[in-house]
């Protein structure tokens, strides 16, 4: 391994790398006095790429924009020099095109947006490290279920008794890493490569919404026999609905919009029309932006952005009208203000067809999520 394993114990050492100097700052007095973590701040790419040749890091965190190297490249050298180090990107929204080039070239862990909640960022760094001591912890049991077993081998078949209790050992050892494997798993922040996870990332309450909404979204248009293509442009518009939400104050999205003020609740409605700019740079995610533009019509024409009616409204944008509010209405902060169990969920969308909701659609949506 590239990195030193870390007991329950040990102190992390971080490397922060971010050209901006107060922002070194507040990250390193943040970091060392709620986590108690050694913490080694650079301003520049090159000389974190310095840092990293001379001395064993635990996690890495980089700003995308700086001169001479931006985050996504420098994280991107450190994923193939030091693959056990992982990577966190501290990004603007506007930088989601680099976000998703530092997904897929550097590998990151995690990718947190600007201005970052404090609270937030010590949550996902100790989660961070905490997976890495999992991994560590993994590998160990490995090495030595692999050195068990190689002793094995070397038993005769006159030392039977031995060769009972060393695979009494192995067996114990396999469990106890069957375990360490659960919880990897489950201790896993979805180190997700999809921008869904920015929103989610700022709505607690809401965590795996975006997924929720985007496997009954393709439910819905299965049975509605949409094309394979449609279907994926619909699983996309899915995940992707709440884009635009990463651009509203978090007091907005603290709130359920039946507290908005009128200020508020015009601000809200712009988020449609934000996640769609969003996404119409990419040219595969087109159609996606436009059902993520579309997604709060009525069928009776009183939604925003458009105040469109009827089949006027998408029909990847009606699908996804559908499993949103669904999905919504079983969360707090909703748009009626209250939390509602399954059946009554499901009776709203029912009582709603054919206003809020297209009425072919409600009656599509399979019964194994709307009962």
């Amino acid at each position: 391994m590239s990195t030193h394993p870390l007991s329950d114990h040990d102190s992390a050492t971080l490397l922060i790398v971010d050209d901006e100097k107060n922002i070194l700052t507040s990250l390193s007095r943040l970091l060392e006095e709620e986590c108690d973590f050694d913490v080694i701040a650079k301003s520049s790419a090159i000389e974190g790429l310095k840092v990293l040749e001379e001395e064993p890091i635990d996690l890495i965190i980089s700003d995308m924009r700086m001169p001479e190297m931006d985050g996504a490249t420098f994280l991107s050298e450190a994923a193939q020099r030091w693959p056990d180090t992982p990577r966190i990107l501290l990004t603007g929204f506007a930088d989601i095109e680099s976000t998703i080039r530092a997904i897929n070239d550097a590998g990151i862990s995690h990718y947190i947006s600007k201005p970052w909640d404090d609270a937030l960022l010590v949550k996902i760094v100790n989660e961070t490290i905490e997976l890495k001591r999992l991994r560590e912890q993994n590998e160990i049991l490995l090495e030595e279920k692999e050195k068990q077993r190689q002793e094995l081998e070397r038993l005769t078949e006159n030392q039977e008794a031995i060769i009972k209790s060393r695979t009494a050992e192995l067996e114990q050892t396999a469990s106890q890493l069957d375990l360490a494997y659960q919880e990897l798993q489950e201790s896993y922040f979805q180190a997700v490569p999809l921008l869904s996870n920015l929103v989610e990332l700022n709505e607690q309450h809401k965590k795996n919404h975006s997924s929720r909404v985007a496997n009954i979204a393709k439910l819905i248009g299965k049975e509605m026999a949409l094309s394979d293509r449609d279907l994926r442009q619909v699983f996309i518009g899915a995940l992707l609905h709440d884009i635009g939400k990463l651009a509203l104050a978090s007091a907005i999205r603290a709130k359920s919009p039946v507290d908005f003020s009128p200020v508020e609740s015009k601000r809200y409605q712009q988020h449609a029309m934000l996640g769609e700019s969003a996404l119409l740079s990419f040219d595969p995610f087109r159609d996606a932006a436009n059902i993520v533009k579309h997604h709060h019509e009525r069928f009776d024409g009183k939604g925003f952005p458009d105040k469109l009616s009827g089949n006027g409204i998408p029909i990847g944008a009606r699908i996804v009208a559908v499993a949103n509010d669904y999905d919504n209405l079983l969360l707090p902060n909703n748009f009626l203000g209250k939390r509602l169990q399954d059946t009554a969920a499901h009776e709203y969308i029912i009582q709603e067809s054919g206003k809020r909701y297209d009425p072919e659609v409600v009656q599509e949506s399979p019964i194994t999520f709307l009962h």
